[in-house]
């Protein structure tokens, strides 16, 4: 086989490895749970070593490296040393090795899909998936289901297209994402009639799926997306006709669904996630995530700390467990700070000013004279208009955190790179062996070699976590399995605290060695506080192990400690009138239970069902002349 037909089937293997990640990330949830991620993961090592082969076996092999190159190794190295110096450093290591799949990939899609057939076979790909999930949510908004692969969603939604997402709005993220594209491609692109209309009916079920998705910062985003390459496409004579003919059809479209649809329309008079005096709204989630910016203001509270260190920043109003910021760029400050923000905003200006000077190159094909269409500036407008469409997105949103949308912006940021080759050809490096040396030890070599050790230690304990799930609490086989879990990784409190629950649950039988059962729950309570100082539940958990033994002075400091870690919140006041009710002082029981249910609504319902008790006890000792409160 000669040198450039092996270089181009090694590149079309790499990039039926970027589509599985990818295509596995959008199909499994969004990628957002670990046993799936690590599939991912052993896909983007693959690719990596099959990078490393076509270095050192084609004798012609160049290396693309603009400066956003360095601006991205940048980011990672210093995304290494915040991991390895984070208070909670499980926590952080799974935000480590999700920033280095994503630097994987960017570095492999910056070398290895140059060629222009690949790049668009990648968009049709997503945009045929996209196309097939849309009309799984059409069928979700239609009949009321709200599974998705056996896995309930949130009850908030029902009615909504989310497809193989859990969550409607980062459906609409991807949507948003993939949009553009289709659109510029379908205007500006060169392809036969027949692609031509297929992509555009992808286009159209893409805007139903996102208008299905009741999501109104996707729409938004979208609309700033399609709005950006539309206005772009406006003001070249070749595609003005076009552009001004869809945006008629998409301004009438909207507004004959939106006049026809009471589901949209009660969606958009709905604005209680921005209404400031509403529960659980964005702006009291923004409120605590500023708190912690100023609180560390250089190095922020650590890779994804803010759902850690969220409940000492909690008002009131905030009654849930909100993974993120609800907002990339605050999310983003209050976990990384001024200087990694400033590390990260690096990489992002360059590409930016690298894909100006790239549109200006590739508007209209080199000496083409007949066709006017390109399918280079359809791909660089469309993805562009894409990224801004997840800039506009993440003002309201986490998409960022989102694998599978996370992979898709990555790969649209690593193949706008590679077209920087049309502007300029600054940027190559030829392949000497010095540069295949260093690419391959200072690069590859260690992604491969860390995301394939995660994908084995995590795997492993993974497996183990997963047996103990489906165990029956407490028994000999889920302490096993977690007892294995831990001695595979030390480091995840979570599973100290399962282990501590199961022994706690034991004691609680009252039965034999509880004593030394609820003993043996006191330590692992105190490992999963060590390695988590963050977490309230370790404390007031320990707190009921030492009420149930006896103890309620030395429980009360538990307690304590719990309550300084989430002032607010009420599952801990709750805990706080659970304590005061074991030691008999019902008055202050029901003080605490009743806070619990202001803290939050609707009323959290185990407080209610304990004040009915408290309620029942009193009307009880009032029948026999008894002072209420008084008693055990």
């Amino acid at each position: 086989m000669d040198s450039e037909r092996w270089d181009e089937r090694l590149e079309r293997w790499i990039a039926v490895l970027v589509g599985a990640a990818i295509g596995l990330a959008v199909l499994a949830f969004g990628g957002v749970r670990i046993g799936e991620f690590l599939w991912i993961e052993g896909l983007m090592a693959l690719a990596l070593l099959l990078w490393g082969v076509r270095i050192w076996t084609v004798r012609d092999h160049r290396l693309l490296w603009p400066p956003v190159c360095w601006g991205v190794l940048g980011f990672g190295l210093w995304a290494v040393w915040r991991t390895a110096v984070a208070d909670v450093a499980y926590v952080a290591w799974g935000e480590g090795m999700r920033i280095a799949t994503y630097t994987a990939l960017y570095f492999v899609a910056v070398n290895n899909l140059n060629r222009q057939s690949v790049a668009q076979g990648l968009a049709w790909f997503l945009a045929g998936l996209a196309t097939l999930l849309c009309f799984y949510g059409a069928w979700q908004f239609a009949t009321g289901a709200n599974a998705v692969w056996g896995f309930e969603r949130s009850a908030d939604y029902v009615r909504r297209a989310s497809g193989t997402y859990m969550n409607p709005n980062h459906f609409a993220g991807l949507l948003a994402l993939l949009l553009p594209v289709a659109i510029g491609t379908v205007i500006a692109g060169r392809m036969k009639p027949v692609g031509r209309v297929l992509l555009g009916y992808a286009a159209l079920a893409m805007m139903a799926g996102l208008a299905l998705s009741l999501s109104r910062g996707g729409w938004a985003a979208a609309s700033v997306g399609v709005g950006l390459v539309l206005l772009a496409l406006s003001r070249h004579r070749d595609y003005r006709r076009a552009a001004v003919v869809s945006v008629a059809v998409i301004v009438v479209g909207i507004g004959a669904v939106a006049m026809r649809s009471h589901w949209i329309q009660g969606r958009v008079a709905q604005s209680q996630d921005l209404e400031p005096t509403a529960r659980n709204s964005r702006p009291h989630i923004w409120r605590a995530a500023v708190g912690m910016w100023q609180d560390h203001p250089w190095f922020g509270v650590g890779p994804a700390h803010f759902s850690e260190r969220f409940k000492a920043y909690r008002t009131r109003w905030v009654h849930g467990e909100p993974e993120r910021a609800h907002n990339d760029y605050l999310d983003a400050l209050a976990d990384w700070g001024v200087l990694g923000v400033t590390v990260l905003a690096v990489p992002l200006v360059l590409l930016g000013y690298g894909v100006v000077r790239t549109l200006r190159q590739v508007r209209r094909d080199p000496g083409d004279l007949e066709v006017k269409r390109s399918g280079r500036y359809a791909f660089v407008l469309g993805a562009s208009g894409g990224l801004a469409a997840l800039a506009a997105h993440s003002l309201a949103d986490f998409n960022w955190h989102i694998p599978a949308n996370a992979m898709v912006a990555v790969l649209w940021m690593g193949l706008l790179t590679g077209y920087f080759r049309y502007a300029t050809d600054d940027w190559w490096v030829s392949s000497r062996w010095p540069w295949r040396w260093a690419v391959s030890l200072g690069l590859i070599l260690p992604l491969t070699g860390l995301l394939g050790w995660d994908l084995v230690q995590r795997g492993r304990e993974t497996r183990h976590l997963e047996r103990a799930q489906r165990a029956i609490p407490a028994s000999d086989g889920q302490v096993a399995d977690l007892e294995a879990a831990w001695r595979i990784d030390s480091r995840n409190a979570w599973t100290a605290y399962r282990l501590a629950e199961a022994y706690r649950l034991r004691s609680f039988t009252g039965e034999g060695e509880f004593r030394q059962w609820g003993q043996r729950a006191l330590e692992w309570f105190e490992v999963a506080a060590r390695l988590n100082p963050f977490e309230p539940v370790f404390r007031h958990r320990a707190g009921m192990c030492l009420d149930w033994l006896g103890e309620p002075d030395r429980a009360a400091g538990y307690y304590q400690a719990a309550r300084e870690l989430d002032p607010e919140g009420r599952i801990t006041s709750f805990y706080m009138g659970w304590h005061e009710m074991q030691k008999g002082n019902l008055a202050e029981a029901r003080r605490w239970f009743t806070l619990s249910t202001e803290q939050g609504w609707p009323p959290y319902e185990p407080a209610m069902d304990y004040l009915r008790v408290l309620d029942e006890r009193e009307a009880v000792l009032m029948r026999r002349g008894m002072e209420p409160g008084a008693g055990r």
